[in-house]
């Protein structure tokens, strides 16, 4: 009897690690060339670069190349699972004579079968599945097999661009993996990535947007609305949620891949490619010197990412200089995972707290989420910096403030579910 056959998730699972995998490895040769550019583009002339470019791509050949055949092989894996939720029996090829040895007096497992060719999948697929895929997909499929055969058996001699492969692997999204939207799979995918078993996955959101960023332009007009419904013809703005949801501490160029919902001057909501979310909007201009943003959000302004309030300038009146006598502490306003740091004295931990309080209390800082307050850190004698303790951190809550003098806030977001006393 056949065992170990494959499920309809498990052949899914398999298509989407290998298009990942082809998603990671040709986005980062773009991302690898730009950074290379940024560094040594200005040293060298025009001449020496365009050369030095065209030998990056050729080197880069190989991994484009193997990149290509996963993309095959992913839509391989999809095609297999969709006729394995009909019946993974239809995927055996071959009369019964040519089975595995015993297979009808021992246990076979399913993988020593031969399956369906893959110029077969499509016609098998369509003569039981509904509905069938169209002659656009056909077409689809069988450019692809015949480039990836070419790889496999051949000495190819075609050249594998990432603006190729890019189309390519959103056309196999929109086909075959259109149950989630590409960016959020992208997201799940790289937070359970195998950095997170060390913890370093605080950068997932940057990562996607940066990738998303890159694979729009390597897209056409009219490619970038199919597969994104992003307008290239309309300004572009950060998206809110995104850059709080992101590492705002090592970055400081951010993809705009939010837009207004329509035309209208006084439009007021915004949309993201990414994260798919619709947000309201303030039209009104931005103070920062030099911006000609109008697109604000809770004091942000999406256009030069400037905050309108700067909890910095903050003052309570409580301040003391350090050179008469006060103790420097460092605090740190949160909002999301973006914040702003500043170094004050005051004379005690209680005074710090009250500035704080008072802060977090003001009308024009309302958004911001929690306060935290460290005394400020020393160099020790081996110059390695040693962080200041911990005085505590105000959370901001549905009825007020609540202090807490042992957590500060995660990575990821401002947990307001703790334990601390209300004050």
């Amino acid at each position: 009897m056949i065992t170990e056959i494959p499920t309809p998730a498990e052949f899914r699972e398999a298509g989407l690690n290998q298009l990942y995998l082809a998603w990671q490895i040709s986005i980062q040769a773009v991302l690898d060339y730009e950074q290379i550019e940024e560094a040594y583009g200005d040293y060298i002339d025009e001449g020496e670069k365009e050369q030095a470019a065209a030998q990056y791509w050729t080197k880069s050949q190989p991994a484009l190349a193997n990149a290509f055949g996963l993309i095959q092989q992913a839509m391989e894996m999809a095609l297999k699972g969709r006729i394995a939720a009909i019946s993974p029996l239809l995927l055996i090829a071959r009369d019964p004579k040519d089975w595995p040895k015993g297979a009808d007096s021992r246990p076979v497992p399913f993988s020593e079968f031969r399956t369906l060719d893959a110029a077969d999948l499509v016609k098998v697929h369509n003569s039981f599945a509904a509905p069938p895929l169209d002659d656009n997909f056909r077409s689809f499929w069988d450019d692809v097999r015949r480039d990836r055969n070419r790889i496999m058996h051949s000495v190819s001699v075609k050249t594998f661009d990432p603006s190729l492969l890019v189309r390519t692997m959103m056309e196999t999204i929109k086909s075959l993996f259109d149950d989630e939207s590409w960016p959020n799979r992208l997201k799940a995918m790289e937070f359970d990535g195998r950095y997170a078993a060390y913890g370093l996955r605080d950068d997932s959101q940057n990562v996607v947007m940066n990738q998303i960023d890159v694979a729009l332009r390597h897209l056409d007009p009219a490619e970038k609305r199919r597969y994104f419904g992003f307008d290239p013809n309309r300004r572009t703005y950060l998206c809110p949620k995104c850059y709080d949801h992101a590492d705002t501490k090592w970055q400081d160029e951010w993809p705009r891949l939010a837009q207004l919902m329509d035309r209208k001057k006084d439009c007021s909501a915004i949309r993201c490619v990414i994260c798919e979310d619709v947000f309201q909007v303030e039209r009104r201009s931005c103070n920062h010197a030099g911006c000609q943003g109008n697109v604000l959000h809770n004091g942000l302004c999406l256009t030069c990412v400037g905050w309108q309030y700067d909890m910095r300038g903050y003052a309570s009146g409580l301040e003391i200089p350090e050179d008469e006598g006060g103790t420097p502490y460092i605090i740190d306003y949160i909002r999301g995972n973006s914040s702003q740091s500043s170094t004050l004295s005051f004379k005690n931990n209680k005074d710090v707290r009250e500035h704080a309080r008072r802060s977090m209390l003001d009308d024009r800082f309302e958004d911001f989420e929690a306060v935290a307050i460290r005394l400020e850190g020393r160099m020790s004698p081996s110059l390695s910096y040693r962080r200041g303790r911990l005085i505590g951190t105000w959370y901001r809550t549905g009825d007020g403030l609540r202090w807490d003098s042992k957590t500060e806030p995660p990575p990821f977001g401002i947990d307001l579910t703790r334990e601390a006393a209300t004050i």
